[in-house]
């Protein structure tokens, strides 16, 4: 156990570094994350109750894309480089090493979207509660989304002009996420209770955590194989 929990912390560290050394991925999925969300808006009629009934499913949709476009060469370089080639034969565990580098992006993609929520709330008129809601539905639910993105990248992995292949794999798997994510910031715009909500975003997100590793590691065995 220490030792399986040494090797994730190894790799966390890793990915993060090269995660901050190549900051450059993450500045243009926080642009186009906030380029979605400013102009949208500009195509409606500037109406405080409409835009606020259009920020829950708008919200999500721009973080899926941000983080589909953040996570479309989540493993192409170590591809190209040979690193999964060294993970396949190292005898380490596969799904654990995944697990490690998907949870170090989520981690790095996770304070951009928090520091934003903010600047949301200022562009859609949500108040300080709803505000707070949009940020617990990011922390809930991103990992399952994130997830889901990293397996969609897996198919992908060495396949030019992968980004509609990315596109048709994940977007059916995500429904049931932005319907819940967009739905929890609505509830609480009527204000209801939202615990319901949170648990069911949460409970994806483990079972994406703690499933989904072993069918990313599949995939890649699998492409490397062929």
């Amino acid at each position: 156990m220490s030792s399986s929990f040494a090797l994730f912390a190894r790799q966390c560290k890793r990915e993060l570094l090269i995660q901050v050394r190549q900051i450059r991925f993450l500045v243009n999925s926080c642009l186009f994350f906030l380029m979605f969300l400013f102009m949208f808006p500009l195509t409606v009629k500037p109406e405080v109750i409409l835009l606020k009934t259009i920020v829950p499913g708008l919200v999500w949709m721009a973080i899926l894309l941000s983080l589909l476009l953040s996570a479309e060469r989540l493993f192409q370089q170590d591809y190209e480089h040979g690193v999964i080639e060294q993970w396949i034969v190292s005898g380490q565990s596969l799904p654990l090493l995944v697990s490690a580098k998907v949870v170090a992006h989520w981690l790095f993609n996770l304070l951009p979207l928090l520091v934003l929520c903010p600047l949301i709330a200022l562009l859609f008129s949500l108040s300080v509660w709803e505000t707070e809601v949009l940020a617990l539905t990011i922390i809930c639910g991103t990992p399952a989304l994130l997830f889901l993105c990293a397996l969609a990248a897996a198919f992908g992995v060495g396949v030019n002009q992968k980004g509609l292949l990315m596109a048709l794999i994940l977007l059916p798997l995500t429904l049931p996420l932005l319907i819940f994510g967009s739905g929890t910031l609505n509830i609480a715009m009527q204000g209801l209770p939202i615990s319901a909500y949170l648990a069911l975003l949460s409970a994806m997100s483990v079972v994406a955590v703690g499933f989904l590793p072993f069918a990313i590691a599949g995939v890649i065995r699998i492409s490397h194989v062929e």
